[in-house]
C-alpha cells in the first residue's frame, strides 16, 4: 500500500487549519502533516496537537522550517495574501511541490516571479482555484464544450457577496484595505476570472471596468453611531450590521443556507433560525445536527479559537469585528463591474458587489442555440438550459454535499493535488483531472490587475501588454 504523502503547513489559519488540515484528518491514508509554521501560538499548538506534530517540528515562522533539509513532498502556503511570495519561493527552491492559496501574489511582478521559479526548479506550483473542481462549474464547462448552447455570444457572471460577508471580510476584516491585502477584484474574483477563461477555453483580449466604495463610509452611519457596536449604539435593533446579530445569533448565515438548500437541510436551517433550542434537543437523537446546533466554523472561527457566546462577545468588545461598519479604516470597493472581450469575439461581464441578500454566484450564458442560467449558493446549486428551437428545458442539480466547502471544490482540489504528486508512479485516484499550472493561473491574476488599472484610470486595457 502506498504511504501517505508527507507535507508541511505554512500558515495554520482558517484555510490551512480548518480546510486542508481537516482533509488530512479525514484521509490519513493520503496525507500526513509533519511540520507547521504559524506565528499565532494558539493556532500553532492546536494544529500540532490535531496532527501529532513533534515540538521540534513546530515553528513560529517559515524561515527555520525551510532552511532545514526537505522533510516531505508537499508544502501548503496558506499565509495572508501579502505574505505568499517569500515562503513559496523558498519552498520551491527547497524541492517541495506547493499548493498556494489564492491570490498567488498581490502584484503582477510577484506573480510572474512565482511562475518563473516554479518552471526553473521543475516543481509543481498550483493555486487554489477551487471553483474548477466543483460539480457545478465542471458541469457548466461540459455543457459549453459539448456545443449544446451553440456559439457562445455573451456571458453575464455575478459574484454576489452577501452584505454580512462583505462587512466581515472586506470592511471589518483582513481584506478591507488594499495596501494590507489586495484589490477586492483580485482577492475575491480571481476565482471568477479563472473559471471564465477555463470554461471558454480562450483568453481575454481587452477589458474595461468601473466601481468604487459607495456605502461603507462614515457619512452613511446612523445618527450618533459609536465606533463599536457594543458601545451603546441606538441603531442596535434595526442595523443589519450589528455585530452580535451577525456573529452570536448567526441568523444571516442560516438564512443563506436555508434560502439556497432544499429538503431536510432547508427545514433544519429554517428551524435553527426560529427555534435553536429545538434543533439542539433534536441533536441529542440525531448527532448529525450538531454541525448546526454546535456550529464552530466560519465566520465565528475567525473571531475566536473557541467560539463560545462568551468568547465571541469578548472578541466583539475588543477586536476588529465589533467595529461599526461605517467607522472602519476600509478602502476597497463595494461594487465593481468588468467588461471583457474574448479571443473568439464573445463578450462577458463580471459584476462583483457586497450588498447581496443571498450569498452566491449566478451565471447567464447566451448561445446561438440555447441559453444557460445557473445559481451556485451556500446550500445548493443548479443549472438550467433552455433550447431556442424546441423550447425544451433541461435542469441539472449540481449541489455538493452540505459539509463540503466551496460547493465540493475544497475536497476535490485536495484529492487532485495529492494525486499529482507521484510516488513510484502510483496515484490516489483512478482518474484525475489535470490541475491548472501556475502559468495558467497567472492569466486570471493579470486580468484582475488590468481591471483595477482600467477602473482607476478610466480606460480600456489590452491584455497583450500584460502578457508581455
Amino acid at each position: 500500500m502506498m504511504p501517505p504523502i508527507q507535507a508541511i503547513m505554512i500558515g495554520a489559519g482558517q484555510r490551512g487549519g480548518e480546510v486542508y488540515g481537516e482533509y488530512a484528518v479525514r484521509h490519513p491514508e493520503q496525507i500526513r502533516f509533519i511540520a507547521v509554521a504559524e506565528p499565532d501560538v494558539e493556532r500553532r499548538q492546536r494544529f500540532a496537537a490535531r496532527h501529532k506534530i513533534h515540538a521540534e517540528n513546530q515553528f513560529d515562522s517559515w524561515e527555520p522550517l525551510l532552511e532545514r533539509p526537505r522533510s516531505g513532498q508537499a508544502a501548503f502556503v496558506c499565509t495572508q495574501d501579502q505574505q505568499h511570495v517569500a515562503p513559496t519561493l523558498a519552498a520551491l527552491r527547497a524541492g517541495y511541490d506547493v499548493l498556494l492559496e489564492k491570490p498567488m501574489a498581490t502584484t503582477a511582478r510577484d506573480c510572474r516571479q512565482l511562475v518563473a521559479v516554479a518552471e526553473e526548479t521543475g516543481r509543481q506550483l498550483h493555486i487554489c482555484h477551487v471553483l474548477r473542481f466543483t460539480p457545478h462549474f465542471t458541469q457548466m464547462r461540459e455543457i459549453i464544450r459539448s456545443g449544446e448552447l451553440g456559439e457562445i455570444i455573451n456571458i453575464s457572471h455575478r459574484e454576489n457577496v452577501s452584505w454580512w460577508h462583505m462587512a466581515h471580510s472586506f470592511v471589518r476584516g483582513n481584506w478591507r484595505r488594499e495596501e494590507d491585502s489586495a484589490p477586492m477584484i483580485l482577492a475575491k474574483c480571481c476565482h471568477d476570472l479563472d473559471i471564465l477563461i477555463w470554461m471558454m477555453g480562450q483568453n481575454c483580449t481587452r477589458l474595461s471596468s468601473v466601481g468604487n466604495l459607495k456605502h461603507y463610509r462614515p457619512e452613511n452611519a446612523p445618527e450618533g453611531a459609536p465606533q463599536r457596536c457594543l458601545d451603546g449604539c441606538l441603531a442596535a435593533e434595526t442595523c443589519p450590521y450589528y455585530a452580535p446579530f451577525i456573529y452570536v445569533d448567526l441568523l444571516p448565515l442560516w438564512r443563506n443556507y436555508a434560502d439556497t438548500s432544499k429538503g431536510f437541510p432547508r427545514l433544519v436551517t429554517r428551524a435553527q433560525q426560529r427555534a435553536p433550542g429545538l434543533v439542539k434537543a433534536m441533536a441529542g437523537v440525531a448527532p448529525s445536527l450538531r454541525q448546526i446546533s454546535e456550529y464552530r466554523g466560519w465566520p465565528i472561527s475567525v473571531l475566536a479559537q473557541d467560539p463560545t457566546p462568551e468568547n465571541l462577545m469578548a472578541a466583539l468588545r475588543e477586536g476588529p469585528y465589533g467595529r461599526c461598519v461605517y467607522h472602519c479604516d476600509n478602502d476597497v470597493v463595494d461594487h465593481q463591474v468588468v467588461n471583457m472581450q474574448f479571443e473568439g469575439g464573445a463578450s462577458a461581464t463580471l459584476t462583483m458587489h457586497g450588498h447581496s441578500h443571498i450569498e452566491g454566484r449566478s451565471t447567464r450564458i447566451q448561445g446561438s442555440r440555447a441559453e444557460l442560467q445557473a445559481i451556485f449558493g451556500y446550500g445548493g446549486a443548479w443549472i438550467e438550459v433552455n433550447q431556442h428551437r424546441s423550447d425544451h428545458s433541461i435542469r441539472y442539480d449540481t449541489s455538493a454535499e452540505e459539509t463540503s466547502g466551496h460547493g465540493g471544490g475544497d475536497e476535490r482540489l485536495m484529492a487532485e493535488f495529492l494525486n499529482s504528486i507521484q510516488i513510484d508512479g502510483v496515484h490516489f485516484l483512478e482518474s484525475a483531472s489535470p490541475l491548472s499550472t501556475a502559468r495558467q493561473s497567472l492569466e486570471s491574476h493579470l486580468m484582475a490587475f488590468a481591471a483595477e488599472e482600467a477602473r482607476l484610470d478610466a480606460k480600456v486595457v489590452h491584455l497583450a501588454e500584460y502578457r508581455r
